[in-house]
Protein backbone atom coordinates (compact mmCIF):
# COMPACT_ATOMS: atom_id res chain seq x y z
CA UNK A 1 0.00 0.00 0.00
CA UNK A 2 1.27 3.79 -0.67
CA UNK A 3 2.26 5.54 1.76
CA UNK A 4 0.45 8.65 2.55
CA UNK A 5 2.02 11.99 4.83
CA UNK A 6 0.33 14.72 5.78
CA UNK A 7 3.37 17.67 6.84
CA UNK A 8 2.64 20.92 8.21
CA UNK A 9 5.19 23.73 8.04
CA UNK A 10 5.66 26.68 9.98
CA UNK A 11 7.05 28.50 12.74
CA UNK A 12 4.87 28.63 15.89
CA UNK A 13 6.08 31.79 16.95
CA UNK A 14 5.75 33.67 13.93
CA UNK A 15 1.63 34.47 14.07
CA UNK A 16 0.30 33.06 10.99
CA UNK A 17 3.56 31.34 9.73
CA UNK A 18 2.61 28.34 12.36
CA UNK A 19 -0.62 28.00 9.94
CA UNK A 20 0.51 24.37 9.01
CA UNK A 21 1.34 23.15 12.44
CA UNK A 22 -2.03 23.98 13.70
CA UNK A 23 -3.90 22.02 10.91
CA UNK A 24 -1.66 18.72 12.26
CA UNK A 25 -2.41 19.31 15.21
CA UNK A 26 -6.49 19.82 14.23
CA UNK A 27 -6.06 16.83 12.27
CA UNK A 28 -4.39 14.70 15.11
CA UNK A 29 -8.06 15.14 16.96
CA UNK A 30 -9.68 13.86 14.23
CA UNK A 31 -10.61 10.49 13.31
CA UNK A 32 -7.05 9.84 10.53
CA UNK A 33 -6.71 6.74 9.78
CA UNK A 34 -3.44 4.93 11.51
CA UNK A 35 -1.80 4.65 7.96
CA UNK A 36 -1.81 8.48 7.92
CA UNK A 37 1.11 10.11 9.47
CA UNK A 38 1.01 13.27 10.66
CA UNK A 39 4.00 15.39 10.47
CA UNK A 40 4.52 18.63 12.39
CA UNK A 41 7.64 19.74 9.95
CA UNK A 42 8.31 23.05 11.92
CA UNK A 43 10.54 24.96 10.11
CA UNK A 44 13.21 22.09 10.28
CA UNK A 45 13.52 22.98 6.38
CA UNK A 46 15.98 20.06 5.44
CA UNK A 47 14.18 17.68 7.14
CA UNK A 48 11.16 17.71 4.14
CA UNK A 49 13.73 16.28 1.94
CA UNK A 50 13.57 13.20 4.27
CA UNK A 51 10.17 13.25 5.45
CA UNK A 52 8.87 13.38 1.45
CA UNK A 53 11.43 10.83 0.41
CA UNK A 54 9.46 8.07 2.71
CA UNK A 55 6.36 9.08 1.13
CA UNK A 56 4.06 7.96 -2.13
CA UNK A 57 1.23 10.68 -1.53
CA UNK A 58 2.52 13.94 0.31
CA UNK A 59 -0.03 16.00 1.95
CA UNK A 60 1.94 19.64 2.55
CA UNK A 61 -0.05 22.24 5.07
CA UNK A 62 1.98 25.92 4.86
CA UNK A 63 1.58 29.88 4.80
CA UNK A 64 1.43 30.85 1.56
CA UNK A 65 2.09 34.75 0.33
CA UNK A 66 0.31 34.52 -3.27
CA UNK A 67 -1.22 37.88 -3.32
CA UNK A 68 -4.57 36.67 -1.74
CA UNK A 69 -6.56 37.67 0.80
CA UNK A 70 -5.69 36.85 4.49
CA UNK A 71 -7.19 33.54 4.85
CA UNK A 72 -7.27 32.34 0.85
CA UNK A 73 -7.05 29.03 1.08
CA UNK A 74 -4.73 27.08 -1.76
CA UNK A 75 -5.39 23.68 -3.07
CA UNK A 76 -3.79 21.80 -5.97
CA UNK A 77 -0.67 19.34 -6.84
CA UNK A 78 2.80 21.18 -6.86
CA UNK A 79 3.11 20.36 -10.52
CA UNK A 80 -0.25 22.16 -11.54
CA UNK A 81 1.17 25.51 -9.20
CA UNK A 82 3.85 26.36 -11.96
CA UNK A 83 6.25 27.36 -9.09
CA UNK A 84 9.73 27.91 -10.05
CA UNK A 85 12.34 26.83 -7.58
CA UNK A 86 13.17 30.50 -7.15
CA UNK A 87 9.71 31.58 -7.19
CA UNK A 88 8.35 34.29 -4.60
CA UNK A 89 5.01 32.42 -3.93
CA UNK A 90 6.64 29.42 -1.71
CA UNK A 91 7.25 28.84 2.14
CA UNK A 92 8.44 31.41 3.64
CA UNK A 93 11.68 28.79 4.93
CA UNK A 94 15.27 29.11 4.23
CA UNK A 95 14.52 25.60 2.24
CA UNK A 96 11.21 25.79 0.93
CA UNK A 97 8.78 22.59 0.55
CA UNK A 98 9.03 23.31 -3.65
CA UNK A 99 12.80 22.77 -3.09
CA UNK A 100 12.59 20.63 -1.29
CA UNK A 101 10.78 18.41 -3.84
CA UNK A 102 13.15 19.08 -6.19
CA UNK A 103 15.82 17.88 -4.07
CA UNK A 104 13.77 14.64 -3.50
CA UNK A 105 13.43 14.03 -7.39
CA UNK A 106 17.15 14.51 -7.64
CA UNK A 107 17.36 11.17 -5.58
CA UNK A 108 15.52 9.41 -7.96
CA UNK A 109 12.18 9.65 -5.30
CA UNK A 110 9.34 11.21 -7.35
CA UNK A 111 5.95 11.55 -4.82
CA UNK A 112 2.45 12.78 -5.49
CA UNK A 113 2.36 15.99 -3.62
CA UNK A 114 -0.70 18.25 -3.09
CA UNK A 115 -0.30 21.55 -1.37
CA UNK A 116 -2.64 23.40 0.44
CA UNK A 117 -1.10 26.95 1.32
CA UNK A 118 -3.39 29.66 3.56
CA UNK A 119 -2.54 33.09 2.99
CA UNK A 120 -1.60 34.56 5.60
CA UNK A 121 -2.49 37.95 7.62
CA UNK A 122 0.63 38.29 10.56
CA UNK A 123 3.81 37.47 9.95
CA UNK A 124 5.26 38.92 12.97
CA UNK A 125 6.31 37.62 16.40
CA UNK A 126 3.82 35.59 18.34
CA UNK A 127 2.42 32.64 19.57
CA UNK A 128 -1.33 33.32 17.90
CA UNK A 129 -2.56 32.91 14.92
CA UNK A 130 -4.89 36.19 13.63
CA UNK A 131 -8.47 35.71 13.92
CA UNK A 132 -8.86 35.55 10.14
CA UNK A 133 -6.66 32.43 9.76
CA UNK A 134 -7.57 30.35 13.15
CA UNK A 135 -11.07 30.45 12.07
CA UNK A 136 -9.78 28.87 8.91
CA UNK A 137 -7.81 26.21 10.52
CA UNK A 138 -10.72 23.75 10.72
CA UNK A 139 -11.97 24.07 7.41
CA UNK A 140 -8.72 23.45 6.04
CA UNK A 141 -8.21 19.99 8.25
CA UNK A 142 -11.80 19.23 7.00
CA UNK A 143 -10.99 19.61 3.60
CA UNK A 144 -7.50 17.48 3.83
CA UNK A 145 -9.18 14.76 5.58
CA UNK A 146 -12.10 15.04 2.52
CA UNK A 147 -8.63 14.31 0.47
CA UNK A 148 -6.84 11.35 2.54
CA UNK A 149 -10.23 9.54 2.34
CA UNK A 150 -10.49 9.99 -1.17
CA UNK A 151 -7.10 8.76 -1.59
CA UNK A 152 -7.75 5.84 0.64
CA UNK A 153 -10.44 4.64 -1.36
CA UNK A 154 -8.03 4.78 -4.82
CA UNK A 155 -5.81 3.02 -2.97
Amino acid sequence: MKKIMVVGIGNLIMQDDGAGVHVIKCLSEMDIPAEVELIDGGTYSYDLVDFFCQGDIIIVIDAMQAGGEPGTIYRAPLEQLGLQFDSAMTSVHDLGFVQAARHVNMLGHYPQILVYGIEPENLGLGLELSPEIAGKVPKMAELIKDDIDRLLEML
